[in-house]
């Protein structure tokens, strides 16, 4: 069924009281698609890619996922802005690519998008049990839910709260927030932005 006016207004003010800072309607129509993206997957090669049951190739691609897309008339777009200007002032001491792989970082980071899938998550159960059962959520970046995935042909250990890429499916993230008033600022400075995709039917 086509998501009510009432109940998208009640989904984003659900996303907002899930720790959201900002949660918008969209038509679906709207959401930006760009094979560019994906591609930037793999160039250059990105450490998740084989590694993650949600990150490509374990998941459709743009061209399945756009005839998906196209089935819905609306969507809600959520953000949530993480402060990270200690990770900003280490950087002006430490190169990237060692701090990437530092376990401060990776902690950070990992419990950063943990916290936001689970706001995702939640609004997805949230629209399912208004009646909406093709609710989809979908994460900006990568699935943090466990420090290792599990292997491709494998059960994934949390399949009620890991959430496929945006990324992954060709959505650009960036064209897409800015198109609704939610521009991202990037490369990302003194607040992380992070971006969800909750699709309603």
């Amino acid at each position: 069924m086509s998501a009510t006016p009432k109940d998208l207004r009640a989904l984003t003010s659900k996303a907002e009281e899930m720790g959201a800072s900002k949660a918008s309607t969209i038509l679906a129509s709207s959401v930006i698609m760009d094979p560019r993206v994906e591609l930037k997957c793999r160039i250059p090669l990105c450490p998740n890619y084989g590694r993650s049951l949600t990150c490509p190739p374990n998941v459709i691609g743009p061209e399945r996922f756009a005839l998906a897309l196209g089935r819905y008339s609306h969507a809600v777009l959520v953000q949530k802005r993480y402060d990270q200007k200690e990770m900003m002032a280490m950087l002006a001491t430490t190169p990237y690519q060692e701090l990437e792989s530092s376990p401060e970082y990776l902690g950070r980071m990992r419990g950063m998008f943990k916290d936001f899938a689970a706001i995702m998550s939640g609004l997805e159960g949230e629209a399912m049990r208004m009646g909406y059962r093709f609710a989809a959520a979908l994460v900006g970046g990568p699935c943090c839910q466990c420090d290792e995935c599990a292997s491709p042909g494998q059960k994934c250990r949390h399949p009620f709260q890991a959430r496929p890429s945006m990324e992954a499916m060709g959505i650009d993230v960036i064209a897409t927030a800015a198109s609704a008033q939610m521009a991202i600022e990037y490369p990302a400075r003194d607040y992380a932005t992070l971006t969800g995709l909750l699709l309603v039917e």
